[in-house]
């Protein structure tokens, strides 16, 4: 689902935190945020946050207080602390809330919620897990599940890959890759981390300031080493291997795959 920004902006104080954001955001697309007040973009694009001017449409939805629950349905935030989001104890009771604040209905919902469940790897032994005791990890994957049971088009996460060991953060990147090539959602990631990013996203979206910077392909941006130096923003660490290798004249090309590098390496070194 299409994601479209028209002259965005955001005053909070008399500040301008956002000012004349233009951006079309792609179908079924992984698309990164980074930079300043990406964490306040997402929350326009949800309507968490309303715009102070512009438009913004998802879907061709216009996102305003008169389509705040049509765009509650289309639209979910996967929130950086997953705690802050929930309102019961139990995973059970936390789907069931959910289902009847968005006044969703569905003919079999248990279903709903162990179909949920699975697609991020879960079973359905967990509806009667207590939240706070389980790990962060799982509860990131209950985020998601939850958010699932309405079916959005669009996901939104803020900072997934915080506080999560690597088994976990390859467990969220498999769910992400799902979730886009099998359930063709439109994807949004908001991070700083410049090397999941490059690898995990198919386009990209710069802020600074209260602007967008760059907007374009991951890896147009990403490998463009002088435009990341000049705007202060962390070289990937397999972009900035692989420039410096090409500085040295090393016949290297880039990848986001750090198999694929080490084929390129043997190849050529």
């Amino acid at each position: 689902m299409e994601i479209i920004l028209k002259n965005v902006g955001y005053r909070y104080k008399n500040k301008k935190l956002l000012d004349k954001i233009n951006l079309k955001i792609g179908s079924e697309k992984i698309t990164g945020i980074t930079g300043d007040n990406k964490t306040l973009l997402i929350e326009l694009i949800d309507a968490l946050t309303m715009a102070s001017t512009g438009e913004i449409k998802v879907g061709g939805k216009e996102v305003n207080k008169e389509n705040l629950i049509s765009i509650r349905k289309t639209v979910c935030l996967i929130h950086q602390k997953p705690m802050e989001q929930f309102f019961t104890t139990n995973v059970k009771e936390e789907m069931e809330f959910l289902i009847g604040r968005l006044d969703y209905k569905s003919k079999n919902i248990q279903k709903k919620m162990h179909d949920s469940l699975l697609i991020v790897g879960l079973s359905e032994d967990y509806l009667e897990k207590e939240i706070y005791k389980l790990s962060s990890g799982e509860q990131k994957l209950i985020q998601v599940a939850i958010s699932l049971l309405y079916n959005p088009s669009v996901i939104i996460f803020d900072e997934p890959f915080v506080d999560l060991d690597y088994t976990n953060k390859k467990k969220m990147i498999r769910l992400i890759h799902l979730l886009k090539e099998r359930y063709k959602k439109t994807i949004l990631i908001a991070s700083n981390d410049n090397n999941m990013l490059y690898q995990l996203t198919d386009d990209l979206v710069v802020l600074k300031g209260n602007h967008v910077i760059a907007a374009d392909k991951t890896e147009k941006i990403y490998e463009d080493v002088k435009f990341l130096e000049y705007n202060d923003i962390e070289i990937p660490e397999i972009v900035q291997f692989t420039y410096k290798a090409k500085q040295k004249k090393v016949k290297l090309g880039y990848h986001k795959d750090i198999r694929d590098l080490i084929k390129d390496v043997y190849k050529h070194v």
